[in-house]
Parts: structure tokens; sequence; C-alpha cells
């Protein structure tokens, strides 16, 4: 009975862990196939979402007009998410991050070696795109992008360099992430996406309230 309660409590304190926000990167260094390690994937029915070579490949041609598809998960008590893409081949690239409690977003978007624009939506109706002039991608090579939160302004990186911020009042939290890929119907394309980061790995997690969080565990190992 005690091991019984004992691997409850653990399944308990892994459960705190989670929700204090734990710091995650990927850089899908495993076998070819299902993309896993808490990832959701969507498609559009032909367009395949998967581990090859060691990245994550969004490819085959698209069913469906402007369809997403890639790879999401939840996020909570981060602000940062960094990860490298390579869009060469007729699929752009996109990163949404959400916050279903107010219905906020913002939309990031660019073609093959195009600039980047964005959406950002307060209550989850379409505000349109607004381009971000002299974001241009590096062509035919793995760019690195990353978005940052700073209070109501996120703030866009590529390559390093800071090309753009993009102010969101209603988006206090990011709750979901997505980086994806779309295109009209009948395109045959790709999207490579590699090393993805969200928030800073090796930092301490980012606690809510430490104390309620281990009087909670303490209430519970009292049980025993």
């Amino acid at each position: 009975m005690k091991t019984i309660k004992i691997g409850a409590i653990l399944a308990f304190v892994f459960s705190v862990a989670l929700a204090w926000g734990v710091p995650f990167s990927d850089d899908f260094d495993r076998p070819d196939g299902e993309v896993g390690n808490g990832w959701s994937t969507q498609t559009d029915g032909t367009i395949k979402v998967e581990i090859v070579n060691k990245e994550v490949l969004i490819h085959g041609q698209q069913a469906t007009d402007w369809a997403r598809c890639g790879i999401s998960r939840p996020v909570e008590n981060e602000t940062k998410i960094q990860f490298d893409f390579l869009a060469n081949d007729n699929f752009n690239v996109h990163i949404r991050v959400d916050d279903t409690s107010t219905g906020a977003y913002i939309d990031i978007y660019a073609w093959p070696g195009g600039p980047f624009s964005y959406a950002s939506s307060k209550d989850g109706s379409w505000p349109g795109w607004t381009e971000i002039p002299g974001s241009n991608m590096i062509a035919n090579e793995y760019n690195t992008l990353k978005l940052e939160q700073d209070g109501s302004n996120f703030i866009l990186y590529l390559n390093g360099k800071e090309v753009g911020k993009i102010k969101n009042e209603n988006l206090e939290k990011i709750t979901k992430v997505l980086i994806s890929s779309d295109a009209a119907a009948g395109t045959v394309g790709s999207l490579h996406i590699d090393n993805v980061i969200i928030g800073e790995p090796g930092a301490t997690p980012q606690a809510v309230d430490p104390r309620a969080k281990l009087s909670a565990i303490w209430g519970e190992l009292k049980k025993i």
C-alpha cells in the first residue's frame, strides 16, 4: 500500500514540476518516424510531419488551401521560443503563440527568402498581415528565429539580430506554441525544423509560489 502511495506522490510532484514551466529543448536526435517527446502534430491529410535525418520534416502536397501543418505544444511561464529552420522549397514557415485565456495571439510567417510579416490579434479576430522591413531570411540556408516576450512587447530576432517588435497588451502569457507551414492547395514543398528551445534550458524552473507547492507536497507525504 505504501508503495502505491509513494508512486502517486511522485506523480503528483512531477505534475507540480510541469506546472512550474520547466525550460525545454529538443534537437530531434532520434530515429526517423513520429515526432513524439510531447509534441502534437497537425496535418491536412496529405502532408507528413515526421522526424527525418534528426530534424522535423514537413513535406508533401498541400491538399487544402492554407491548412496549417506542423508541431505544437503547451507552454507555461516561459517567454522565449527559438528554433532553426530551412524554408527553400515552396512552403513558408510560421510561428504562432497564443494566450488561450484571452484569445490573443501573434502569428509570424515568411516565404522562402522573403521578409517576415506578422498578425497580432487581441481577441482571436483576424487583424491582417503587417510586413516587417529588413527581416529577410537567408535563402537556401538554415536560419535561427527567436521570439522573446517583454511584457506586452514581443521582440523578433533573426539569426541573432533584432528585426522587429510586436505589441499585444492582451497576450499576457504564452500558453501554446505552433511551428508550422501552409500553402495553396496543390503546392508541393517542404520545411525543415530543428533545435527548438523554449525558455532557458539549464535555468531554474519558474515557480509561481514555491511555499504553496511545497506545502501541498508535504500534505500528501503526511498521508502515508
